[in-house]
C-alpha cells in the first residue's frame, strides 16, 4: 500500500466546514442536502483523490452510508467502488468496507447481493467479522446459508 499524503491545512479547513455543514443538515434529516454538500467536498479534493489520506476514506464511506438512507442504490453501488478504491482495496477483502457494502445491500433489500457479501466476510473472518452490532447479519447470513444447503 502507498504512502498516503496529507492536505494542506487551508484545503482541508475548507472541506472540514463544507463536511460540517453536511453533518448538519444530516441531523436535521435533510439528507439528500447533506449529500449534496457532501459531492461538493468531495470536488474539492484534488485527483486522484485516493493519493490523500483520511478525507477520501471517510467521506466515500458517508457518502455510501446516505445514498442507502434515501434508497438510491446506484449511489450506494457507485459509492462503495469508490471506497474499495480510496482504501486501495482492489480485491474486496477490507473487513470495515465490505461490511459497509453489505449492511447497505441489506438497508436497500438488496439481500441476495448482501448475502454474497456476508458470505465473503464469513469466508475471511469467520464469525469474528460480524461482532457487536453487526451479528444480526451474522444470523441473517448463516439462516440463508442453511436455506441454500437444503
Amino acid at each position: 500500500m502507498r504512502e498516503k499524503k496529507t492536505l494542506p491545512t487551508d484545503l482541508a479547513e475548507k472541506i472540514d466546514g463544507v463536511l460540517r455543514e453536511a453533518g448538519a443538515k444530516n441531523r436535521e434529516g435533510n439528507v439528500s442536502e447533506s449529500i449534496a454538500l457532501g459531492l461538493s467536498a468531495w470536488s474539492l479534493l484534488p485527483a486522484p483523490q485516493e493519493q490523500w489520506d483520511f478525507y477520501p476514506q471517510i467521506m466515500s464511506r458517508s457518502l455510501v452510508t446516505k445514498y442507502a438512507a434515501v434508497g438510491d442504490a446506484a449511489g450506494v453501488k457507485q459509492w462503495i467502488d469508490t471506497t474499495y478504491r480510496m482504501y486501495d482495496d482492489p480485491e474486496h477483502r477490507d473487513h470495515l468496507v465490505l461490511m459497509l457494502e453489505g449492511r447497505s445491500l441489506y438497508q436497500l433489500g438488496l439481500t441476495g447481493e448482501a448475502y454474497d457479501i456476508f458470505a465473503k466476510v464469513h469466508e475471511l473472518y469467520g464469525r469474528e467479522g460480524f461482532a457487536g452490532e453487526d451479528m444480526s447479519y451474522l444470523e441473517f447470513y448463516l439462516k440463508e446459508r442453511a436455506q441454500k444447503e437444503l
